[in-house]
Parts: structure tokens; C-alpha cells; sequence
């Protein structure tokens, strides 16, 4: 028997399984938005803000969408499994791309032991030895790593099972945050808006510090990203199912927040009247609430809901680290090539694995969801920016290409979608921003890969070098920035941030002039992706 040919070879090849439909996509960014973090975000707004805080989740919500459906015409554009590593390689070349490549990674890859040691954590509830002075037992990393390895069974399924199963847990836990809320609106008062020290009773500057945490409640929105190859119709599918991710996020943090405040019950929490900001050191916030309101079912409904949450954010951040791993092979050649095997199921197993040991490291090294989740942001948020840049340079170069959803005004949202994400970074605060930009350095490493494929020229590094330069220069504006956000007040607020917008437009600007300049080579789209 002859052997096959190269066309026969390519078209038995195993490739990404498009499963995914509408639903299942909504469901899927709705999911990781609601992960362990809807137990105390929309508190955290009301300990920073009081009241005003509710607004928050308005003006964020604004702020995010031109991220959003900047990475919504890139998705369409060019479908890519783990894009976010891949947009900005294409478009800047590989300095930019190997630092936002690995930090990318590196946020994924955070992201998922700190939603175990949530899960684990909120299981201290009724188990206390897995969880001891703010770290887990030795029996809660046990619990941990079990349920990271159910998390790592389930990304190695169909990805058609996984967003079966995703759907029922996003459901449940809609639903269940949902009841909590309406439960809580039985007891509403509407004085507690106003009459404990105003409704914005730490001002303009508690209201923007309340802005600055409710943006991270947005950041799964790239999950149909990351899923992209393996979306039905991901032209039709990805910018409404988004969109409409969005607006169901807005309304239940929303919910949650003005539910809890107008419900609140100071004495029955141990709390002192009108001190909002001791709201933040509440274990269980639903659970204290409920218990003060007499309604004890309503807690244990909050605690399942938030168990619900984290376990399955789990498994959806599992699955987006592990392809944004087989990108980093296939698509931009910064890690070695068994990282592009899939599996005839269309799982990228090797990547998979790699998931599976970097979140089991840093679950023993780290076993608290304090110490982990301040680190997850930062990383997850230093690859925001170069997403708005990369479609302001394909519109330029690549104007033929079809796009299934064009970003409307986008010489206007681009430069603002870039300035929101290095906002966001900065506001991560001080003690994030020092290990982590430090650590993105470190993905310079990868172009030892990334040479043995391609030369790496003199013109690569004069049009790459303002991204290491930028991100220094966050790190400065950080330390020297405001108390607000760990900084040593060399710069008061507000004017920290109005620095570092400032510089945020100075760096876009550079970084469009460099990525038109820029002319790749063919090594990230040897095969093609329709």
C-alpha cells in the first residue's frame, strides 16, 4: 500500500471539534465571569464606595465593552484557539508577542489553582481542618489537587460534554445567586441608601476605587476567544454571544449589590452602623447577611451557589490556559512542537498536562485564594492591551479580510480600549504589579523556541521595544502612584491615573507606528483557519 499524500496526511490530521453553539458560548463566558468572585465583589464595591458602589457595575460596564468587541472582530477575523497569545504575535511581531504570549499563560494558569483553593476554601464552611489561619491544611491541598484532577478529567472530554456540562452549572448558578437576591429584596429598605452617611459616603475617590475592582468582574468575557476553533459559526456566534454575556453580567452583579444593600442588617453582622468599609472583612458575606435576617436556607443556597461557581470557572480556565499552551507550539512557535498534538477528540492533551502540573505547583506553594487572586488579575489583565492595538494594525494591513463584526468608531475605541486595560493594570495596585511585569520578562526566554524557526532580526527588536519599555514604565507609575493603589503617594491621586493615561495614548500610538512597519514572515499561519 503507497503511503498517503501530503493531502490525504493534512485532512485526516486531528483538529479542534467545532461543537459549540450559541448557547453554549454565552453560557461559557457567562460562566467564567461568574466565578468565585461573586461571593464578594459586589460587597467589595459597597465597603469602597457604600451605596454609590452599585454604580459602578454601569460605568464599568461601559469601559469593558470596547475592550470586549475590540477581541470580539479579532475572534471573527481570524478564529484562533487561545488568540489572546496569538493577535498580538501577528500583528507586533516577537518581542511583543512572547511577553504577551507568557503572560497570558501565566495568567491562565494562575487563574485556575486560585478558583480551587476558592472552591476549597468555601468548603472550609462546613470542613473547617481544610482551611487554618487564612491557609489550607495539608488535607485542604488534598481536597485541592482531587478536584483539580476531576477539573483536568473533564477538559480531557469532548469539548461538546464540557459545554454540556457548563451549561447546567452556569444555570444553577444564575439561578441561584438570583434567588439569594430576591430573598434579600423581601427585606429591603430603601433608607439604607441614603441614610447611613450619604449614598457616596467616601466621595468621588471611593466611587473610582469601587470602578477599578468592578472591571475585573468583566474579565472572562474572551472565553468564545479562547474557543474559537471551536465554535459553530463563530462570524454570527461570538459578537452576540458576548454582548449578551455582558449585559446578563451587569444585571446579576447589579442585582447582588443593590439587593445586599438595601437589605443590610448592621447589628445582626456584628458590623457598626455606617461602616461600610468593615463589610470587606466579612468570611461569608450572603452567609452573614442571611443569618442576621433570619433566613438561614437562603445562606446554604449562598453557599452552594458560590461552591457551583468556583468548580466550574475551574474547568473553563482550565480549558483556555491549555489552548492558549497549544498556540504558543502551533500558531507562534514559542514552545516546542509536542504542544500542537491533539487528540482525535480535538483536545490538545500535552497542553493539557502542562496545565495540570504548573496549578498543582502553584496550589502547594500557594494555598490561599489571597495570596493567589491579586497575582491571577495582574496577569490575566497585562494581556488586555496589545488585543485594541493589534486590530488597529489589521485594519491597516489586512483591509481586505473578511470580518464577520467590524468595531464601529474604531479610530476612537481602539485608543480607548488600550487606555482602559493599562488602567486596569495599574489599578491592580503596587504589590501585584512588581512581581508580575518582573515575571513577563521572563517569557523573553521563549524566543529561544521561537529562533530555531525564524531568524530574529535587528528590525523585530527596534519595532518591539516599546512594549518592554511600557510595561517598565507602568511598574514606575505604580510604586511612585497613589496610597489608593499601593503606590508611595509620589503621586497623588487623581493625577497617577491621569499619568498613566497620558502615557497609555504616547505608547498606542508607538506601538500602531511599529506593528504597520512590522512584516511577518508566514511562520504563524502555515496552516490555515477558516
Amino acid at each position: 500500500m503507497s503511503a498517503p499524500t501530503p493531502s490525504k496526511a493534512s485532512a485526516i490530521k486531528p483538529a479542534y471539534h467545532k461543537e459549540l453553539g450559541f448557547w453554549t458560548v454565552v453560557f461559557l463566558a457567562t460562566g467564567g465571569i461568574l466565578g468565585p468572585a461573586v461571593g464578594f465583589t459586589p460587597i467589595s464595591v459597597l465597603a469602597l464606595a457604600g451605596p454609590a458602589g452599585i454604580l459602578s457595575w454601569i460605568i464599568a460596564f461601559a469601559l469593558m465593552l470596547a475592550v470586549a468587541m475590540s477581541y470580539v472582530e479579532l475572534g471573527t477575523m481570524w478564529p484562533r484557539a487561545g488568540g489572546v497569545a496569538y493577535y498580538p504575535a501577528k500583528s507586533s511581531g516577537p518581542i511583543v508577542g512572547t511577553m504577551n504570549a507568557w503572560g497570558s499563560l501565566v495568567g491562565y494558569a494562575l487563574a485556575v489553582p486560585s478558583i480551587v483553593v476558592a472552591f476549597t476554601e468555601y468548603l472550609s464552611y462546613w470542613f473547617p481542618g481544610l482551611f487554618h489561619n487564612g491557609v489550607l491544611t495539608s488535607a485542604g491541598i488534598a481536597v485541592s489537587v482531587f478536584v483539580l484532577l476531576v477539573i483536568f478529567f473533564i477538559n480531557t472530554l469532548r469539548i461538546r460534554y464540557m459545554g454540556q456540562l457548563n451549561n447546567f452549572f452556569t444555570v444553577l448558578t444564575i439561578v441561584g445567586l438570583l434567588v439569594v437576591s430576591i430573598a434579600l429584596f423581601g427585606h429591603f429598605n430603601p433608607q439604607n441608601l441614603s441614610h447611613f452617611h450619604g449614598f457616596m459616603p467616601f466621595g468621588t475617590n471611593g466611587l473610582f476605587l469601587a470602578i477599578a475592582a468592578t472591571i475585573y468582574g468583566y474579565g472572562g468575557f474572551r472565553q468564545p476567544i479562547d474557543y474559537a476553533e471551536e465554535v459553530r459559526d463563530p462570524g454570527k456566534t461570538i459578537p452576540k454571544a458576548v454582548f449578551i454575556t455582558m449585559v446578563i453580567t451587569l444585571v446579576v452583579y447589579f442585582i447582588e449589590s443593590l439587593s445586599y444593600v438595601g437589605a443590610i442588617h448592621w447589628g445582626g453582622m456584628g458590623v457598626g452602623v455606617g461602616n461600610w468599609s468593615k463589610l470587606s472583612g466579612l468570611a461569608y458575606p450572603f452567609v452573614s447577611e442571611a443569618g442576621a435576617l433570619g433566613l438561614p436556607m437562603v445562606g446554604l443556597i449562598a453557599m452552594l451557589t458560590m461552591l457551583i461557581a468556583s468548580f466550574k470557572d475551574g474547568y473553563i480556565y482550565f480549558g483556555g490556559a491549555s489552548r492558549i499552551g497549544y498556540t504558543l507550539g502551533r500558531y507562534d512557535g514559542y514552545l516546542p512542537s509536542v504542544f500542537t498534538k491533539l487528540t482525535a477528540s480535538g483536545i490538545p492533551l500535552p497542553s493539557v498536562i502542562l496545565t495540570l502540573v504548573v496549578s498543582t505547583i502553584y496550589i502547594v506553594l500557594l494555598p490561599s485564594f489571597a495570596s493567589l487572586f491579586p497575582l491571577v488579575a495582574s496577569a490575566l489583565l497585562l494581556s488586555y492591551a496589545p488585543g485594541p492595538l493589534s486590530l488597529a494594525i489589521f485594519r491597516v494591513k489586512y483591509p481586505n479580510q473578511p470580518r464577520p463584526y467590524r468595531l464601529p468608531w474604531m479610530k476612537v475605541l481602539a485608543p480607548v480600549a488600550f487606555v482602559v486595560s493599562s488602567l486596569m493594570i495599574f489599578w491592580s495596585g503596587w504589590a501585584s504589579v512588581r512581581i508580575l511585569i518582573p515575571s513577563v520578562f521572563v517569557g523573553l526566554l521563549l524566543l529561544f523556541f521561537y529562533a530555531r524557526r525564524r531568524r530574529i532580526t535587528r528590525q523585530d527588536v527596534v519595532l518591539g521595544i516599546w512594549f518592554p519599555v511600557y510595561q517598565l514604565l507602568i511598574m514606575v507609575i505604580s510604586y511612585m502612584g497613589s496610597a489608593n493603589f499601593g503606590g508611595h503617594n509620589l503621586i497623588p491621586a487623581p493625577w497617577d491615573s491621569v499619568t498613566m493615561v497620558v502615557l497609555s495614548v504616547i505608547f498606542y500610538y508607538w506601538g500602531l507606528a511599529s506593528g504597520l512597519r512590522y512584516q511577518s514572515e508566514g511562520v504563524f499561519d502555515e496552516e490555515h483557519v477558516s
